[in-house]
């Protein structure tokens, strides 16, 4: 029964060369877009997560549960002057249990921060992370190149500045900044205020992958970054007067405290001829506790970025630190990479989802085709299949034949297509993409961009293009089989 199926299947499709070759060209066309687009839009989320993973997210993101945007770039922080990065609670006891999981390959605490930067009379802008440089090296193994000078060491105090941060400063009129420099850095929370730091220029470097959003980071060592963060372990707090003490203390303002400047321009000049150079820090009094409150907290972190062990599904392992988490009431939450890469990282995930949508609105239109075509083509059968029918051909017979028919058309097509879409994505991935703005850059995953042919859109193509062919053929089936036997012979 199955040799006759496909023989008569072969002839009739054989017999019916111009429907066929229509139906044909359609689902080729329609499978070369999937797999050349598919490949596209696999290697750029490829090339991403390469960038991205590679550089500084690791496979997952821990912050606090407080976050709600856990980009380490900030996302909506910058824009928003009175918010903060909340810690993570519990760092210490999270560390630990990332260092007993055989999940987990490595981990590093880490700070995120935004200052402006002087050099002379030039400025510019700096996003800025700050770790361990030991264990960060550990975790990004070889993720930068330096240019100049050399990384940061451990307890050692300066900057490691991004080679794309120093030429927006010199772009603006500046002059060069090499390594020995000061700078001053300024930022501004909303827990100390404004901070100003003068830092040395440790070393230049650059990223190996690299990306818009990479160009604006630099390193700084963990002291001044949590200082300009307000990151201290011990915080002032303001002094709760009783309503005796108030009284006591009376009405105190700018005057009462220094005086009319008139009355008290003579006091200085007076009491330095008599008592010759006067120790103007004497008159701060005790400032042993300064020092005190300038202490920066060793367990302040902001993130926790993780790098699974190989094989290990990241889904699962971000499923079992939140139960973890949810267990020992640590209101922290892990995150994934994308999450953890920010907004123009979900961008190009963003745009392969579009990119799928279009082509299943391209795939309804074509099976509307398809199956149009088809129904013609059994209409033009109706005697044919009326005297099958009348010599003994069932129900499910007919049936068989146009499905076997169009499953041959659109196996044979879409493998067409999908050679002519692996031989298109193979020729182009060996010519190669020069990204020629941020926009392209970020869709393509770097600079230049090299697809690769993706096996699972080549697989899922072929799936697709027999789908396709079954449902195209249920409504010609249907009109097949209402074709009465005697009308049909009348007919041929």
């Amino acid at each position: 029964m199955d040799n006759v199926l496909l023989k008569i299947a072969y002839r009739n499709i054989w017999k019916h060369k111009t429907k066929t070759l229509i139906i044909g060209i359609l689902i080729a066309l329609g499978i070369l877009l999937l797999v050349v687009g598919n490949s596209f839009m696999d290697s750029a989320t490829a090339g991403l997560r390469k960038t991205y993973i590679e550089n500084f997210t690791g496979d997952i993101v821990i912050t606090s549960s407080d976050l709600k945007n856990p980009s380490m770039f900030m996302d909506g922080i910058m824009s928003d002057p009175d918010s903060t990065i909340p810690l993570i609670p519990g760092e210490p006891e999270i560390e630990s249990y990332l260092t007993s999981q055989k999940f987990v390959d490595s981990f590093n605490p880490q700070i995120a921060g935004a200052v402006g930067i002087r050099h002379g009379d030039d400025q510019g802008f700096s996003l800025i992370f700050s770790f361990d440089p030991e264990r960060y090296r550990s975790v990004f193994k070889d993720n930068i190149d330096l240019i100049d000078g050399a990384f940061l060491k451990e307890g050692e105090e300066g900057i490691v500045l991004s080679s794309d941060t120093i030429k927006r400063i010199i772009d603006e009129g500046g002059a060069e900044i090499k390594v020995g420099d000061k700078i001053l850095l300024t930022g501004i929370n909303n827990l100390t205020g404004t901070k100003i730091r003068e830092v040395t220029v440790k070393g230049i470097f650059h990223f190996k992958n690299d990306s818009p959003q990479l160009r604006l980071l630099s390193f700084l060592d963990l002291t001044n970054m949590r200082i300009i963060n307000g990151m201290l372990k011990n915080k002032a707090s303001e002094a709760n007067l009783s309503q005796n003490e108030k009284q006591l203390l009376g009405q105190i303002d700018e005057n009462s405290l220094f005086g009319d400047a008139e009355e008290t321009s003579g006091i200085v000049s007076d009491t330095a001829e008599e008592t010759g150079d006067v120790d103007y820090l004497s008159i701060l009094g005790d400032t042993s506790k300064r020092e005190l409150y300038r202490e920066t907290d060793p367990d302040s972190w902001q993130y926790l970025v993780v790098k699974l062990a190989p094989g290990v599904n990241p889904s699962r392992a971000i499923n079992k630190m939140n139960d973890w988490f949810t267990e020992n009431g640590i209101d922290a939450k892990a995150h994934s990479w994308l999450e953890g890469a920010g907004a123009i990282a979900k961008m190009s995930n963003t745009l392969k989802i579009v990119f799928n949508l279009l082509i299943l609105i391209i795939a309804v239109v074509g099976v509307i085709i398809i199956m149009n075509t088809l129904v013609i083509s059994v209409t033009e059968r109706i005697g044919e299949i009326g005297t099958m029918r009348a010599i003994g051909a069932r129900k499910s017979f007919v049936r068989s034949m146009i499905t076997l028919e169009t499953l041959l058309i659109t196996l044979i097509f879409g493998l067409v297509g999908a050679a002519a879409g692996i031989i298109i994505t193979a020729v182009l991935g060996k010519v190669g993409f020069t990204a020629t703005n941020n926009f392209l850059q970020v869709l393509m995953g770097g600079k230049v961009f090299h697809p690769v042919v993706s096996v699972s859109a080549v697989v899922m193509s072929l799936i697709i293009v027999s789908g396709i062919g079954i449902f195209a053929s249920l409504y010609p089936v249907s009109v097949a089989l209402k074709i009465s036997p005697v009308k049909a012979m009348g007919e041929n």
